[in-house]
């Protein structure tokens, strides 16, 4: 049995999930990485920060290849090439290290099938009606409904092509994961709590 757990919360965008994964970090003292994964891939190829930000959940090899020949141009990279299933390599060798040291929570990132053959995970898939969501959008960034709606269409097909991509898996598939709730149906603070009373037993935390 692995020494340490790992919850993985993938998401729908503005579905309230780093809400829940703040609130579940902070009651089991742990911490939750998101764009962090980023800075440790980053450091370890000597790849900008930005550029894994950039390329973070694209939706193919084309377009990932294509953003990268723009930061060759931009940043002058043309010294370090890296394709996307190294990048994705390197996130996934930062997700691995985490969990082989800690207890945490992942938020995307894959992390649900990068740990697949470690017994003490517990994968989360967050979702929240379209209304909700445009209002967190629309709360947020300043914007028009159509404008949120647009955002949220265009970030969940990205992120949905980027799990597919990598995972050989449909994102968004309740068989994927253990455990599938709404922040609609649920307040935040509720599925926190149906979450942690579940990782307390599958977990044996």
């Amino acid at each position: 049995m692995d020494e340490h757990y790992a919850i993985n919360i993938n998401r729908q965008i503005c579905s309230g999930a780093r809400t829940v994964a703040g609130i579940i970090a902070k009651e089991l003292g742990i911490s939750v990485y998101d764009k962090t994964l980023l800075k440790s891939a980053s450091d370890a190829s000597g790849f900008r920060r930005e550029f894994f930000a950039k390329s973070d959940e694209e939706t193919s090899r084309k377009s990932l290849r294509s953003l990268f020949l723009t930061h060759l141009t931009e940043g002058g990279l043309s010294h370090n090439y890296m394709s996307n299933e190294s990048m994705f390599k390197l996130q996934g060798d930062a997700i691995r290290d985490i969990h082989a040291r800690e207890n945490c929570i992942f938020i995307g990132r894959c992390a649900s099938y990068i740990l697949r053959d470690s017994d003490r995970i517990l994968n989360v898939f967050l979702t929240a009606d379209a209304e909700d969501r445009i209002r967190r959008v629309c709360s947020t960034r300043q914007c028009t409904e159509r404008q949120a709606r647009n955002l949220i269409e265009d970030a969940d097909r990205k992120r949905a092509s980027y799990f597919n991509y990598f995972t050989g898996r449909n994102w968004g598939d309740a068989a994927t994961y253990h455990l599938c709730l709404s922040t609609s149906a649920f307040s935040e603070e509720e599925c926190a709590g149906i979450i942690l009373n579940i990782a307390r037993k599958k977990l044996g935390i």
